[in-house]
């Protein structure tokens, strides 16, 4: 009788011994990644009518908020290629810029805007409406250029990526209607060797315009988030 019953505990405590193993292997769930964090954004629902969006730093140009259309605006007048600066400076890192504007295409001739990253000595995109094209510019060169047919008296989006690879950058650009849907494939991607680019990468956000037309190159929205965000 006794050995029966030292068997059953040897097979209660078995069993036991089994369910506690399985529960040990259950996987591990991990926790989902918080999403990333903006670095910057264009703050157009809190900024005055005539007055700047808090942050920015106009560094050419006449630019000024048109607080009932919730806009941004580079005046024509005087006619220059504007640029305003906005956000934090981003150092050595990859980012991505993205903003929604609009350059009219009535008058002398069709304005152009575009995004900028790392400041006067990095890269920044264009929209150009009189070829249908955008191009990426750096230090006032001309890169490269694809074409972009598009509507200038729609809204649309810009996307400026610069990631890093190894001993080289990732320059790629996107531009898409607004309200449409992003571009799973950029237009171009753009190979740069460090010791290309004599400056560092290192520089605030832009927004840039140049208002040919006559009339004010619009920006609705712009933000600038960290080279993790897909």
């Amino acid at each position: 009788m006794k050995a029966k019953e030292g068997c059953l505990v040897l097979l209660i405590g078995s069993v036991l011994a089994q369910g506690g193993l399985i529960a040990a292997e259950k996987p591990k769930i991990d926790p989902v990644p918080a999403p990333p964090k903006e670095l910057a954004r264009l703050d157009l629902a809190n900024s005055k009518d005539a007055s700047l969006p808090d942050g920015t730093s106009v560094v050419k140009g006449s630019w000024s908020v048109d607080a009932a259309a919730k806009k941004l605006l580079a005046a024509p007048v005087p006619l220059v290629d504007a640029w305003l600066e906005f956000g934090p400076e981003i150092r050595e890192k990859g980012a991505t810029i993205t903003a929604s504007g609009r350059a009219p295409g009535g008058g002398r001739l069709p304005s152009r805007f575009g995004v900028g990253l790392y400041g006067k000595n990095g890269f920044q995109l264009r929209l150009v409406p009189v070829r249908q094209e955008i191009e990426l510019v750096r230090r006032g060169e001309v890169l490269l250029s694809r074409p972009f047919t598009h509507d200038p008296a729609d809204l649309q989006q810009i996307e400026l990526s610069v990631r890093s690879e190894r001993q080289h950058w990732i320059v790629s650009g996107r531009a898409w209607k607004d309200g449409g849907n992003r571009p799973d494939k950029p237009l171009f991607e753009h190979k740069v060797f460090a010791v290309e680019l004599l400056f560092p990468l290192a520089g605030r956000p832009v927004l840039l315009a140049t208002p040919f037309s006559g009339e004010p190159v619009s920006f609705a929205a712009a933000v600038v988030m960290p080279e993790t965000a897909k």
